[in-house]
């Protein structure tokens, strides 16, 4: 069932996957790394490879299915700090 998907060959139950899946899509300014690390319990390396995975999946998404039409954000965290003024 995990064949030819980022699950494949994984040795870490499925649950913390989704449990990553979930913390890194509703970060509103993403999470790094060691905070997935310590949230899920993992080494800092599997944390840092299992995000990296899972945002190469979520872009490889969004450039198969560009958005069109009217497009609305609600509570939207765009940018950054204005420097300068």
């Amino acid at each position: 069932m995990t064949s030819q998907t980022i699950f494949e060959q994984t040795k870490l139950p499925l649950p913390h996957w989704f449990l990553a899946i979930h913390l890194i899509t509703q970060a509103k300014t993403g999470i790094s790394a060691l905070s997935l690390k310590r949230q899920i319990g993992v080494s800092y390396n599997t944390a840092w490879s299992m995000k990296h995975k899972i945002m190469q999946v979520m872009k490889e998404r969004d450039d198969s299915k560009p958005l069109t039409g009217i497009i609305q954000l609600d509570d939207a965290y765009l940018g950054g700090e204005r420097h300068g003024g």
